[in-house]
Order: structure tokens, then sequence, then C-alpha cells
């Protein structure tokens, strides 16, 4: 599935914009309910362009329309990912939504999404995601500190698990986000080192399969270097000549 989506993102770079749709899915907590949500209706790899991308996040995750939430139950989670939930998912979720407030505003749906995750069950990568997407969302709201600590937590996940054994779509991913979490954290030399190994991984790569994401990285790394310590993650980069 990774690598269909990594053909496609090299494909072309359209100029269409996102665009969404109304629906229903049912609530998973609360069955007799059905929950309005929105579905994307169409998009392009323009996406992958996008200021998200030094996350390695993207739309629709990145935006608020991406974040599903049903107002009967309380239950929240990220778009299209309400079902598959396990008896034991269910009943600490019910649990913890008895005992606390629903969400008013951007920032508490953040807070809701992140303990909800807490009690499901989902496996490292996912959850390295999340706190990425995390990061990003907090960053459009202004709340930096958050951000940034979203990003130190991932990294340090990131060091953990690029010791065991991981995917070579992964290895490339984590090369990528350690150089840029490091830099904006302030380590340059960790940065340096990074970007010097990204590099080294990318010329050696023989899948085929992966070679546009190694093409594409290299291009994305380039910025790394303008990325300065805390603020926003998205590097101000040099205007080009005419």
């Amino acid at each position: 599935m990774k690598y269909i989506a990594v053909i496609f993102l090299f494909i072309t770079f359209s100029s269409f914009a996102t665009t969404w749709g109304e629906s229903k899915v049912k609530d998973p907590i609360d069955n007799k309910f059905m929950c309005n949500v929105s579905e994307p209706m169409s998009s392009g790899s323009y996406i992958y362009r996008w200021p998200s991308k030094y996350d390695q996040v993207f739309w629709p995750q990145t935006t608020q329309k991406g974040i599903w939430y049903c107002e009967e139950s309380g239950f929240i989670a990220l778009i299209n990912d309400f079902e598959r939930l396990s008896n034991t998912e269910i009943t600490s979720i019910r649990e913890y939504l008895r005992e606390n407030e629903k969400p008013t505003d951007n920032i508490s749906r953040l807070k809701h999404l992140e303990n909800i995750y807490s009690l499901r069950q989902k496996d490292s990568d996912f959850m390295n995601r999340l706190k990425r997407i995390l990061a990003y969302h907090y960053e459009k709201e202004g709340d930096l500190d958050t951000a940034n600590n979203y990003r130190k937590l991932a990294l340090e996940e990131i060091n953990e698990l690029a010791k065991g054994k991981i995917e070579e779509f992964t290895r490339l991913e984590y090369l990528y986000l350690s150089a840029n979490y490091s830099r904006q954290l302030g380590d340059k030399k960790a940065s340096d080192e990074f970007i010097l190994t990204l590099k080294d991984v990318i010329g050696k790569i023989t899948n085929e399969k992966l070679k546009g994401y190694g093409e594409y990285l290299s291009e994305l790394v380039e910025d790394t270097k303008y990325i300065i310590k805390g603020g926003v993650l998205k590097p101000e980069l040099p205007k080009k000549n005419a």
C-alpha cells in the first residue's frame, strides 16, 4: 500500500484543489448513532509538497476535517479509523468518555484525540506518526512549545525504533525526520550526520518501488540545513535568483 502511494506521488504534481463531501459513519462506541463526518472528494499529489512534508504527515490528517468526531458519544479518531476496535478498547473508551467532558475547541479536540488513542491498541509506528500529526496541528494553532515537544518525543521514539528491524521505507522516513527534528531541537551535528546517512542509504537503493521516494527525500533534505532551533519547523528558504 505504501509503495502504491509512493509511485503515485511522483507521477505528476497537478494544480487541483482539495475538496470535501459530507458523510455519515456508525459510532463505534454507541452504534445506535451515526456520526457526521467529512470525506475527501478530490486531491492531488501536490499535497506532498505542502509544509506538513517536513513532519512527513499529509492531508487529510493534517486538517480538522481529517479528525472525525462523534457528537453523541464523544468518540474521536483520525479519518477512516473508526473500525476494528476490540471489546477491551471499547470498554476502556466508554469509561473514559463517561468520566471526561467533551472537547469544545480545536485544542481540546487534539488533547481528546491523544487521550482516546492512548486507550487503543496501535503499533509503535502509528503512535509515532500520531505525535507528528499532533505536532503539526498544534503548530497551526500557534502552540509552538507543545508542537515541538511532540517532535522531541517523536525523535526519541524514532531513535529507539531505528535500533530494531524496520522496513526500508520506514528507515528512509525516519532518517529524514531525524535530520529535521535534530536540527529543530538545536543539534546541528546530529542533523548533519543523519543527512549524510540518508544520502548514503538513498544512493544504495535497489528496490525500484522505493527509488521515487528516495528522490523525493533527496530533494526535501536540501531544505533541512535551513531549519532553525525552535519556532515553526518549515524553514525559510533563500530566494532563488530570477
